[in-house]
């Protein structure tokens, strides 16, 4: 073991000591529009994001000697991206480019047309594209799924895993500016606990006071509360929100939680879906850092954990942030020792994690076999407020202001486990890691007469899930099964999710349990000429319900290669000898998900 510790010291000092040049515009100012440990939206930015002033077309540069290890050329993701391995046993990654080294362009292209694909992963032999540091090797672009030109840029260790990029001390990034906190958030974690006097989870607004961020408003907290904190950190010259690499929280002096993002395992990724708060970030607040581990949480960045802290109302919060260069800034919250009443504002009942939240005007009760009256833990003169946990049992309704109001909640599916779970209009297969935490499945089915559908509501839009999740539904109605498909619903917005069918019933994979329905799609694609000379071809295609799912071009019966940006919803040619003039009848097929197909003919 200290043999093992010991070999990762020295790989992280060979990193540290290591010479590496800047990939982009090196001896200038930078500027970044996002940083390694960043949250996104279902993992954790592994890479520098450097802004390249709306342009593409700049050179990037080896960082080091080095060979190009992968080379990786698709519509989404990375887009167009050059992996390299240096002498030290690290890698370098550069996405998102327009083009590549000729040599590397060249060789990508034959391989493109050898397996008359646009999307290739690649692999060179060791020693086929060698490269000295600052020499170049391709130039920064905007393809992929990137939101704009950029430069983004990663180095990972020898299992490549991803580092911290700027501890490497690149001059060309200029920040000297602390982190900033704007926002603290409490959440209940047990039925007894309260924030204010209340159950549930209630944000803070912080304002900087001396050396300080502090709270605005009193807090008084009673149980076992989690603490989170909506921050960021500030660059110069960039109005840019990126991350931050350290968290520390202290409670009376105590370090009783810490975070440091200095290196990611790519396999415990989608941890990041209970790093932060993703319920309250579905609702419509801020991506909150939780300082306390939720269940399921397997991501290796913390080195003091806790579940939650008890409070009695007497305690000194202090949290510390620091960016990779070592700027800090401290967050105090003082607590209100007597209690602090503010009623939340709940409309009818909420779901929160194991627990329903609720308000009555008259007296509250859950319908399980029977009904049970519930004892209020606030009452005034207008209303109650009610919790009730959903480790005692699912109620299949509530009594709120003297009506009976049903939670659409059919079920309870623990975690860890491999289950296959049945009901008459729809069923689950769930892997044993499929879930973070115990899931209380909501359910309800509809029919949408306006719009002649039927709806498969799952309700549980704002719980993360690990891996995906087979769901099956079983429909009342009749469809074409050659063109129907299942598709997810957002008010009036479909999104194609696919399925196979299996008799009266379809199956599909999905890692969210919102409403889904089941659309006829029966409409080809369309092509549109943008341009048709000797030497380029150009169209727009684009598939207005299930999407594009395949295309094919060719040239008097001969694969031609067309790349794809689906931003755009572009595909254009690339020749694999610019001295052939396109001559003879070219011929575009475009096939849809749901395999309508649309096919373009032109003798050029």
């Amino acid at each position: 073991m200290l043999f093992l510790l010991g070999c990762l010291d020295l790989l992280a000092q060979e990193i540290e000591k290591a010479d590496y040049q800047f990939p982009i515009n090196p001896g200038q100012q930078n500027y970044l529009a996002g940083t390694v440990g960043e949250i996104r939206s279902s993992h954790f930015h592994t890479g520098i994001d450097v802004k390249t002033g709306g342009r593409t077309g700049l050179p990037i540069y080896a960082v080091a000697d080095g060979d190009i290890s992968r080379v990786k050329i698709s519509a989404y993701g990375y887009g167009a991206a050059l992996y390299m391995k240096h002498p030290n046993g690290t890698y370098s990654v550069y996405a998102h480019l327009e083009d590549f080294d000729p040599k590397i362009a060249n060789w990508a292209l034959r391989q493109q047309y050898r397996k008359e694909s646009f999307e290739v992963d690649l692999f060179p032999e060791s020693g086929q594209f060698t490269f000295k540091k600052g020499e170049i090797i391709g130039y920064s672009g905007n393809s992929g799924s990137s939101s704009g030109p950029h430069l983004h840029f990663e180095i990972r260790d020898a299992k490549h895993q991803p580092i911290d990029v700027l501890t490497l001390g690149f001059d060309e990034i200029k920040d000297n500016l602390a982190p900033v906190v704007r926002k603290i958030a409490f959440i209940s974690l047990e039925e007894d606990a309260r924030i204010n006097g209340f159950f549930g989870r209630y944000e803070f607004n912080l304002e900087k006071r001396g050396i300080y961020f502090e709270n605005t408003q009193p807090i008084h907290l009673e149980g076992k509360i989690g603490v989170e904190i909506y921050s960021y950190d500030a660059m110069n010259g960039i109005p840019n929100k990126n991350g931050i690499v350290k968290t520390t929280l202290r409670i009376d002096g105590d370090t009783i939680f810490s975070e440091f993002k200095e290196k990611f395992n790519f396999g415990k990724q989608r941890n990041a879906l209970v790093h932060y708060n993703y319920p309250a970030f579905k609702r419509g607040s801020r991506r909150f850092n939780k300082l306390y581990l939720a269940d399921g949480n397997e991501q290796t960045i913390y080195s003091r954990i806790n579940k939650g802290y008890h409070f009695s109302g007497q305690e000194q919060i202090v949290i510390e942030t620091e960016d990779s260069y070592g700027n800090s800034s401290k967050t105090r919250i003082s607590l209100s020792k007597s209690q602090v009443t503010k009623k939340p504002d709940l409309y009818r009942f909420q779901k929160n994690d194991n627990f329903l939240h609720f308000k009555s005007s008259q007296q509250g009760s859950v319908m399980q076999d029977k009904w049970s009256v519930l004892e209020p833990y606030f009452q005034d003169d207008t209303e109650g407020y009610y919790v009730w946990d959903l480790r005692k049992g699912i109620p299949e309704s509530l009594f709120v202001d003297g009506k009976t109001v049903p939670t659409n909640l059919v079920g309870m599916i623990p975690s860890n486990q491999k289950i296959s779970y049945v009901q008459s209009e729809f069923s689950l297969n769930l892997k044993s890691r499929s879930l973070f935490d115990t899931l209380y499945l909501g359910f309800k089915k509809e029919l949408d007469s306006a719009r002649d559908i039927e709806l498969f509501r799952f309700q549980n839009a704002t719980q993360p899930i690990r891996s995906n999740i087979k769901v099956t539904l079983k429909p009342n109605k009749s469809y074409n099964q050659e063109r129907a498909k299942v598709f997810s619903v957002f008010g009036k917005r479909y999104n194609y999710m696919g399925g196979e069918w299996s008799g009266d019933e379809i199956t599909f994979s999905t890692r969210d349990l919102v409403s889904y329905t089941i659309l006829e799609d029966s409409i080809p694609p369309t092509i549109e000429l943008k341009a048709a000379t000797e030497d380029i071809l150009r169209f727009r295609i684009d598939d207005k319900l299930s999407g594009i799912k395949s295309y094919r071009a060719s040239l008097n019966g001969e694969y031609v290669l067309m790349k794809y940006e689906p931003k755009r919803k572009l595909i254009w040619s690339e020749k694999l000898n610019e001295n052939i003039p396109f001559k003879g009848r070219f011929t575009l097929e475009v096939i849809d998900n749901c395999n309508n197909e649309t096919i373009y003919t032109k003798t050029l």
